[in-house]
């Protein structure tokens, strides 16, 4: 099934963007010593997707990949699969409904959900869209209560923000060294800060961070109808009669 009633363009209709999304939820107890997380758990995989806010229905489990590949990003299709992962205290959710250019954060209001749902768990998140210069969206939460948000485009320096690097730096116990060796400049104007270097910073403070080796379940689902409609705006823009 590619198609549903939401879409105003055809499921072959080509992507114009292209872009990377990925929110992930860590639960307690943090591996903070490192550890391994145990094996993809598909079953808790579909019913993770199936609460997801952004969508309405899983219609069907496409695929089994490695989590370090990317979802396919070529065709209208393809913006109706949103990947999965459930390793354990480990939830990872790929989705390209996290990306949004018009004025909305997707990535916050799914983590926003998220933090409802699991007082007690770390909440971070990375969403960017390529056209010219990138626009990017990134979150991290931390259940002590720092949180940050920062969104804008690449280069610019008028970002929408909440928080500040220093809360997560001070919550997530990250040393001067490791923002060194990540190349993090604290005093960088917010269009050339390094925001996923953070999140991969935080992410190492609570859960073993190399992906190679886990599986991730890929669905297709129907989103709801107006996460279609932001997707349509977002990915596709304007688009030729079929």
């Amino acid at each position: 099934m590619t198609d549903n009633d939401f879409w105003e363009c055809p499921p072959e209709q080509g992507v114009a963007q292209h872009g990377e999304f990925r929110l992930t939820l860590i639960k307690r107890p943090f591996l903070t010593g490192g550890g391994v997380l145990p094996a993809h758990d598909p079953a808790r995989a579909r019913e993770f997707a199936a609460a997801l806010g952004t969508v309405d229905t899983v219609v069907e489990e496409v695929d089994r990949i490695e989590a370090t590949q990317q979802l396919p990003l070529a065709t209208r299709a393809d913006l109706d699969l949103v990947g999965v992962g459930c390793w354990g205290t480990v939830i990872e959710i790929n989705d390209p409904a996290l990306v949004s250019t018009g004025g909305t954060f997707p990535l916050a209001e799914q983590a926003d959900e998220l933090a409802d749902r699991f007082p007690g768990a770390v909440i971070i998140g990375s969403a960017r869209i390529d056209h010219n210069v990138s626009y990017g969206t990134h979150v991290i939460y931390h259940p002590d209560g720092a949180r940050l948000f920062a969104a804008g485009w690449s280069g610019e320096e008028d970002w929408d923000r909440e928080g500040t690097p220093q809360d997560v730096i001070g919550a997530f116990g990250i040393g001067p060294d490791a923002l060194e060796r990540r190349g993090i400049d604290l005093d960088a104007d917010p269009g050339s800060f390094s925001w996923e270097g953070l999140t991969r910073l935080a992410l190492q403070r609570v859960t073993p961070l190399p992906r190679k080796g886990r599986a991730l379940s890929v669905f297709r689902v129907r989103h709801t109808e107006g996460t279609t409609g932001d997707l349509e705006d977002t990915w596709i823009g304007e688009f030729d009669e079929f």
